[in-house]
């Protein structure tokens, strides 16, 4: 399983190259954003979460399976003191609490029932190309007008906030930026205005594809 996320994300990443690579050779503007979710694994909506899997075919016994694994899990937390070499003197832990949201990290469906819940995302989204891996998303939207390229930025970008807001997802605004695509002959590369429920979006010079 493992192996073949590995392979879709490399395939996805190579598809993303090639569309900023042709734009590139035609002269179109290229805009990336790349998104960072806010705890991405920890504010999961199970109800939302089971009835998408509902719609994916997982229904009766199997969703109910599901719905056992998500619900009544608690959690503390526990830390260790220790003195100078290294053994341990005093131990503190928190009063369980349940967990009504999230998937659990560190088992081996957490990453993969994330990735069922945003699964529908690209479904939602209009003129814009998208890599999806864990907590990133990566979205690249092109044009040969740069009046045509801010429309179809503020039309993703109405789409993404109706996604998040009805999924309950957070962007992390201060790990979220913009990138312009462009020849390096470009003294002056279109940068459009981006922001995300009124706010704006920076422009950075370098990101990274999680799981690359």
């Amino acid at each position: 399983m493992v192996l073949g996320m590995e392979n879709v994300l490399e395939t996805a990443v190579q598809s993303f190259n090639e569309i900023i690579q042709e734009a590139l050779d035609k002269g179109t503007h290229s805009i990336g954003i790349f998104i960072d979710l806010t705890k991405a694994y920890n504010t999961l909506n199970h109800k939302a979460l089971l009835e998408k899997l509902s719609s994916y075919g997982i229904r009766g016994i199997m969703n109910l399976w599901f719905k056992s694994y998500l619900t009544n899990r608690r959690q503390c937390i526990e830390i260790n003191q220790c003195d100078s070499s290294n053994a341990m003197v005093r131990r503190y832990r928190s009063s369980c609490m349940e967990i009504k949201q999230g998937v659990p990290q560190g088992s081996v469906l957490g990453p993969l029932l994330f990735l069922l819940y945003i699964v529908d995302l690209p479904l939602n989204i209009h003129g814009a190309n998208l890599v999806r891996f864990a907590g990133d998303i990566n979205i690249l939207i092109t044009d040969s007008d740069v009046c045509a390229l801010q429309r179809k930025i503020d039309s993703v970008i109405v789409e993404l906030e109706i996604w998040f807001n009805r999924n309950d997802l957070i962007i992390n605004l201060s790990k979220t930026g913009i990138m312009p695509f462009h020849n390096r002959q470009s003294n002056f590369p279109v940068k459009p205005q981006v922001s995300f429920n009124n706010l704006n979006l920076e422009y950075i010079a370098e990101s990274k594809f999680l799981g690359i």
